[in-house]
């Protein structure tokens, strides 16, 4: 088996609610492989993307351990953890969140701006990202301007601009049409397939198959936990996974 990338010890998340305190994670234990393509299924409110925050470093856990390779994220002050996230995780949203007054050159090149000073290469690298995600003819245009699928193309070019060790991905097809999702998906499966670690909440099948293990929460702990074979076909996943789903509440 590859080397643990994350790894998340007794794993709790909890909110205050007025004077109830709510949890949303209770008691994960969790080791995610180099070079996998994991996804975090399970019903509305059973914590997904909680824990897909929690992993990179966007939530503080109330207690527990996370750690990235040798990094204790979990103990990280904010502007340690910040330097983290700049580095060592990519992460797509299912809204964009693209800045609407940059363009989608100026939008890809933020993160690296704020890692590396060299602009002339780095700008060489989101015109090579751009052509790669079919979007470079929009270099000069705002979100606005283009659509909800050229919009995710553009999020996922900044989320792997920096090279990250784990690109996390919460719902990247949510918001978008079938055509759309699918674009998104082979470019997620390619990375995937040049080595890339991936980490993806979902709740649709047909995305959830492009991954080689499936993670199942429910009330916030990891319910079940399923592995693909590595010469299973798309189709032969879902079946697999649909047979797996059967009873679950999802």
């Amino acid at each position: 088996m590859s080397e643990v990338i994350i790894q998340a010890k007794a794993l709790y998340k909890s909110y205050q609610t007025g004077h109830t305190e709510v949890p949303v994670i209770n008691g994960i234990n969790l080791s995610l492989h180099r070079g996998d393509f994991t996804v975090i299924m399970g019903s509305s409110g059973s914590g997904k993307s909680t824990l897909l925050y929690l992993l990179s470093g966007l939530e503080v856990p109330s207690q527990g351990e996370i750690w990235l390779e040798d990094k204790p994220v979990h103990s990280m002050d904010e502007a340690m953890m910040t330097l983290i996230r700049r580095e060592y995780i990519g992460f797509v949203f299912q809204d964009f969140n693209l800045v609407p007054n940059l363009t989608f050159l100026e939008n890809i090149l933020i993160p690296a701006y704020l890692v590396k000073n060299d602009r002339s290469v780095l700008k060489a690298k989101a015109l090579d990202l751009m052509t790669k995600m079919n979007i470079l003819e929009l270099v000069d245009r705002l979100p606005s301007e283009v659509s909800g699928g050229q919009q995710q193309r553009c999020s996922m070019a900044r989320a792997i601009i920096n090279d990250p060790k784990v690109v996390m991905a919460d719902e990247p097809t949510g918001n978008l049409n079938s055509s759309s999702s699918a674009a998104v998906l082979d470019i997620l499966t390619e990375l995937n397939q040049q080595g890339q670690s991936i980490v993806m909440v979902t709740h649709e099948v047909k995305s959830a198959c492009r991954a080689n293990r499936i993670i199942f929460l429910k009330d916030g702990q990891i319910e079940d936990d399923l592995s693909f074979a590595d010469d299973q076909s798309i189709e032969e996943k879902e079946v697999t996974l649909l047979q797996w789903l059967a009873g679950k509440d999802w």
